[in-house]
């Protein structure tokens, strides 16, 4: 088989139509024929959705691009027209973050909606979890029926009404272990997978599930309840991409290898992280992927300022 390469595109890279256009001219010009798009970064809809709301960067856009702009749907077809394979990249368990702490403009976001869904730990609250220098952003409880059930619908709903070749899980865990009322809570993140899986492959036969995960197995299971290999020995994935985000390339390769070892079965695209201006790490990067047994890679993350980088990406990874 072919050593594939592919790009993950942040959402806001897909908030223009002149964006989008560059975006795939790009792909196609480094022979890219998967993208995997963020289009639900934060509990919010970078396409038409009657159950999130619109991304508060569309609606800023919306004077300009007015307020039926989809990006999803101007990927997919653009996608289609120039040999270029979308895949839906949808944030899981983390539905909001903000640079300045505020919370979502809509009334309808299930922060808003739906607190009684979200992760607070006992002693601190939702907007700052971890007490200060660690905050990332709110999670829904993976525990809570409700929140697992609209999770599994929107990722439907995204399925069965854009035709795209695949549906990417990122942050389909635990923040950390300590968030969890019990060990065994790995569970509600596995019954979401499973679910997921059961619901896309019955709405688009063929679908590719991918998920992003923590590249070490042991790291993964104990720090933030995901057990991902146990989703690829029960066929829930796929496609696996973890996450080798390091700068010594001997420890990309080392844990694509432990990565490798635990799916042995299930497809793998080596993740990497492209540094500014590291063309010849991007390029020993990939051969370390190759080396671990990776089917392909997959960089973080499209950016026309990283042009060099993602040009030593995909020169290295077609050869």
């Amino acid at each position: 088989m072919t050593f594939q390469k592919s790009l993950w595109v942040v959402r806001d890279k897909i908030t223009t139509k002149a964006a989008i256009d560059d975006l795939l001219a790009d792909s196609v010009g480094w022979n890219v024929r998967d993208l995997v798009v963020q289009v639900r970064g934060r509990g919010d809809a970078y396409y038409a959705s009657a159950l999130e709301p619109r991304a508060e960067a569309l609606v800023s856009a919306g004077g300009s691009l007015g307020t039926d702009f989809d990006p999803l749907a101007h990927l997919v077809r653009g996608g289609a027209a120039v040999g270029v394979r979308i895949h839906a990249w949808a944030n899981g368990t983390f539905v909001w973050s903000s640079p300045t702490r505020d919370l979502p403009r809509s009334p309808t976001h299930l922060v808003h909606a739906h607190p009684d869904w979200l992760l607070r730990p006992d002693g601190v609250t939702y907007l700052d979890p971890v007490g200060g220098k660690d905050w990332e952003g709110i999670y829904i409880d993976p525990t809570e029926p409700a929140a697992r059930a609209h999770t599994v619908a929107v990722f439907e709903d995204i399925v069965r009404r854009y035709a795209v070749e695949g549906f990417h899980h990122d942050y389909i865990r635990y923040p950390q272990d300590t968030y969890a009322a019990s060990p065994e809570d790995h569970a509600a993140i596995t019954l979401i997978v499973r679910e997921t899986a059961r619901r896309l492959r019955a709405a688009r036969p063929g679908i590719v599930i991918s998920a992003a995960v923590f590249p070490d197995p042991a790291v993964a299971r104990a720090r933030v309840l995901q057990r991902w290999p146990e989703w690829a020995a029960e066929g829930l994935i796929d496609l696996l991409c973890p996450m080798a985000y390091r700068t010594d390339t001997a420890d990309v390769r080392r844990v694509l290898g432990a990565a490798r070892a635990a799916a042995p079965a299930t497809r793998m695209w080596g993740g990497l992280m492209a540094y500014a201006g590291e063309r010849e790490r991007a390029r020993d990067q990939v051969r370390a992927a190759r080396d671990a047994g990776c089917d392909g890679v997959i960089l973080f993350a499209y950016d026309p300022a990283m042009r060099d980088v993602i040009d030593a990406f995909a020169g290295e990874a077609e050869r």
